[in-house]
């Protein structure tokens, strides 16, 4: 069935519209409109409160109603279910924070032919974190707001009262370690990131009183840190594999490795592709926001992690989808070290 020019032309003018909607939802969420809907407001009380133009907030509310995440009666806006479960803060399926991390990077993907000549990130990572005023809490927290779920699940697959002492690897907002922690009140769990990020993750766990006595906050650069020697029976690299390089993943594994207790187990958690790499395609695009903003990562596939790990002399590999009915579904892979 031959398909027709105006539905090629419809296609290209939705994938267009994308990066706009994308855009009206972000700044929405970093201006904090959707906290301001849980009443009726006009677009002029909702700009006095938050000291914005009232014209322009007009005209992005407007462009909300269009999206389906606002509604509108007469002058008066309020959020629509979608937005009320997801977009204010407080609320358990709460994701504005990913948001705003998303409206900061926005302008590494504005950079991105450049990203193309050169070969890597204009402004990587690095940057972010530690010149970009705001972005450290906005990232961890996003980090936060989309990791319950997984976390809960790989902690349960994992058995956590196996588990003595832990180590969580470039921990972020925390939230794998206290999944862990949750399942077995014997556990003891070292977080180990970057001094910026910890002064984050420790007001974070400062909410959970009772299993913040059970997390230990290690300040360090996970590419370079000495994770120690048998100290571990378990250690988690969750989402930090796709920021490196093989080299530098190649170099977890082995420091991992000496790190772990006979038996002890390494998961690596991560969005993986399949040996074509343009499936699925939510890990493919992920693939290049890598490249907007990091200096040598990427996507892999589950063949180049289990590689890495045999050369690193792990065994018994098991992979395990994570959160497989989503579209940002991950997956675990666990290896044993035999020693």
């Amino acid at each position: 069935m031959k398909t027709s020019s105006a539905g090629t032309a419809g296609r290209l003018i939705d994938e267009i519209m994308g990066y706009r909607k994308a855009k009206v939802l972000m700044v929405a969420a970093y201006l904090g409109l959707f906290e301001r809907l849980e009443s009726p407001r006009t677009a002029g009380e909702v700009a006095r409160l938050q000291r914005l133009d009232a014209r322009a907030v007009e005209i992005l509310l407007d462009a909300l109603v269009a999206m389906n995440y606002v509604r509108k009666q007469g002058a008066r806006y309020c959020n629509a279910p979608v937005s009320r479960r997801h977009l204010v803060p407080g609320r358990p399926g709460y994701m504005g924070d990913n948001l705003k991390y998303q409206e900061i990077i926005w302008d590494a993907w504005g950079e991105l032919r450049q990203c193309v000549k050169k070969g890597g990130a204009v402004r990587p990572l690095e940057y972010w974190l530690v010149k970009h005023g705001g972005f450290t809490q906005e990232y961890i927290r996003g980090m936060d707001n989309i990791a319950r779920g997984p976390a809960a699940e790989i902690a349960a697959a994992l058995d956590p009262s196996s588990v003595r002492d832990m180590l969580d690897v470039g921990a972020g907002p925390g939230t794998y370690s206290l999944a862990f922690l949750r399942g077995n009140p014997a556990l003891r769990a070292t977080l180990l990131d970057l001094p910026s990020t910890l002064k984050v993750t420790r007001r974070m766990l400062d909410a959970h009183p009772g299993l913040r006595a059970r997390a230990a906050l290690k300040s360090g650069d996970y590419r370079r840190a000495d994770f120690g020697r048998a100290a571990y029976d378990l250690i988690l690299l969750s989402h930090i594999t796709h920021d490196e390089s093989p080299a530098v993943n190649r170099s977890l594994l082995l420091r991992s490795r000496r790190a772990l207790r006979p038996g002890g187990r390494v998961v690596i958690h991560d969005f993986m592709l399949e040996p074509d790499r343009a499936t699925p395609a939510f890990g493919a695009l992920f693939s290049v926001h890598m490249l907007a903003y990091t200096e040598a990562g990427r996507t892999y596939t589950a063949d180049e992690y289990k590689a890495w790990l045999r050369r690193a002399g792990f065994t018994s590999i098991v992979r395990r989808p994570i959160a497989a009915a989503a579209r940002n579904s991950s997956e675990i892979l666990v290896a044993t070290n035999p020693a």
